[in-house]
C-alpha cells in the first residue's frame, strides 16, 4: 500500500468535491485494506468528530485495522478526530449528523434509528438501485424523517463504473488470457455489461454481448448459444437479475457450457451461479469466491485506492449538503429537494416515499 499516494488522492478528492465537514459529526466504518480510508477522509476533511465502528471479520481483525487506522490517523495529523469504536452505542449515535451506510455500519435498522436525532442523514455510498432492504430500513428512515440521498456514481467527475471494466480485464490476466483478440463474451445487463463492453474493445478483443435486459435473451436462447460457442472467457456482469445464469435448474448448464466451449474461463464479477458445479467441472474461474445474486463478487478497490476514495469522499459530500440543509431548518422533504437540485453528485429514491416527522 503506498501511503504517501493514497494522501494525495485523498487531498484532491477532497478539493474535487469541495468537501468541508467542519462543525459536522460522523458516524462511518473503520476497516481493512482500501477501505480504510473512510474516517480519514472525513477527519482530514474538518469532521469534528469522527467515530468509525469495527469488528473481525474475514478480511481482518478488529484490532489490526484499530491500530492502522489510528496509526495512519497520527500519521495525518488527526488522531484527536477519530475513535475507532466496536458497537453502535446510544450515546454516540444521539450526536451524528451523518451516518454512512458502510459495512460494519450495517444492518441500519430500527433500533439504530430510534437513537439518531432527528435531523441526522444519511448519504449512501451507491446509486439508489442498488437498494438492499436487509441492509437499510428505508421506511424508518421517512418515518423518523432521516434524509436518505444515494450518490451519483455517474457524475463525471465521479464515471465510477468506468472502473468496473477494468476491474473484469484485471481479472482476466490473472487468467492468463491475453484479452487481444481473445474471444470474449459478456453476459450482463445495465451500465455493468456497458462498462466491460467497452474496456474490452479498447484492448481489441473480439466481443460479442448478450444483453440480458433485452426482450428474448438469455443464456437459454439459440442465438446466445452460437454466440458462446468456442468463446475463450465469459464475463458474468448481471447486478439486477437473480435467476440463475450457469447450472442445475439455470439459463445453461454447466455441461451444456463445456460443450460449446471445453476450453473456457469464467470471469465472475456478478449474477447468480452454481459456482460448486462450476468449480467440479474445473472451468477456470475468478475470483475465488462468487457473491450472492445482487452483490459484486469483488468490487473496484481491487484495482486500487482511487474508485474508493473518491466514491467515498462524493457519498460524504452528499451528506454534508444534506446535514447543512436540514441544519438550516429545512424539513426533510425540503432537504430531499433542494441537495438534489443543487448537487449533481446526489440521487433520490423515488419521491412517492414520504415522511411522517418533518422536525
Amino acid at each position: 500500500m503506498n501511503i504517501e499516494r493514497i494522501e494525495k488522492l485523498i487531498g484532491d478528492a477532497i478539493n474535487t468535491y469541495d468537501l468541508d465537514l467542519s462543525g459536522l459529526t460522523v458516524f462511518t466504518e473503520a476497516a481493512s485494506g482500501n477501505y480504510v480510508v473512510t474516517p480519514l477522509i472525513a477527519a482530514l476533511a474538518g469532521s469534528d468528530r469522527v467515530f468509525a465502528i469495527t469488528r473481525d471479520s474475514k478480511y481482518g481483525k478488529a484490532a489490526a485495522i484499530r491500530n492502522f487506522t489510528l496509526e495512519l490517523a497520527q500519521r495525518w495529523g488527526v488522531e484527536d478526530r477519530i475513535e475507532v469504536v466496536s458497537d453502535k452505542s446510544p450515546a454516540i449515535l444521539s450526536q451524528v449528523d451523518i451516518v454512512t451506510n458502510l459495512g460494519f455500519v450495517r444492518p441500519i435498522d430500527r433500533s439504530m434509528i430510534a437513537h439518531l436525532k432527528p435531523t441526522a442523514v444519511l448519504p449512501l455510498m451507491w446509486e439508489p438501485w442498488e437498494y438492499r432492504e436487509a441492509d437499510l430500513d428505508l421506511s424508518e428512515c421517512r418515518r423518523a424523517g432521516i434524509t436518505v440521498l444515494g450518490t451519483n456514481e455517474r457524475e463525471p467527475r465521479l464515471n465510477l463504473f468506468t472502473y468496473v471494466g477494468y476491474l473484469a480485464v484485471k481479472l482476466t490476466f490473472e487468467l492468463e488470457i491475453e484479452v487481444y483478440r481473445s474471444k470474449v463474451v459478456i453476459v450482463g445487463s445495465g451500465v455493468f455489461g456497458e462498462s466491460c463492453v467497452s474496456a474490452f474493445d479498447k484492448l481489441e478483443a473480439d466481443i460479442k454481448y448478450i444483453d440480458l435486459s433485452t426482450s428474448g435473451n438469455s443464456l437459454e436462447a439459440e442465438s446466445a448459444k452460437s454466440t458462446l460457442r468456442d468463446a475463450d472467457l465469459v464475463v458474468l456482469t448481471e447486478h439486477h437479475s437473480p435467476v440463475c445464469l450457469i447450472g442445475s435448474g439455470g439459463q445453461i448448464t454447466v455441461d451444456e457450457l463445456l460443450m460449446l466451449s471445453p476450453h473456457l474461463s469464467i470471469v465472475h464479477i456478478a449474477g447468480n451461479i452454481n459456482r460448486e458445479e462450476i468449480n467440479n467441472a474445473a472451468i477456470p474461474c475468478v475470483p475465488r469466491e462468487s457473491a450472492a445474486p445482487g452483490h459484486m463478487s469483488v468490487t473496484t478497490d481491487y484495482l486500487g485506492p482511487k474508485p474508493v476514495i473518491a466514491l467515498h469522499t462524493a457519498g460524504l459530500k452528499v451528506g454534508e449538503a444534506m446535514a447543512r440543509t436540514r441544519r438550516a431548518g429545512l424539513n426533510p422533504i425540503e432537504t430531499e429537494k433542494k441537495v438534489l437540485r443543487d448537487l449533481p453528485l446526489a440521487m433520490g429514491f423515488d419521491t412517492s416515499r414520504k415522511y411522517a416527522r418533518t422536525s
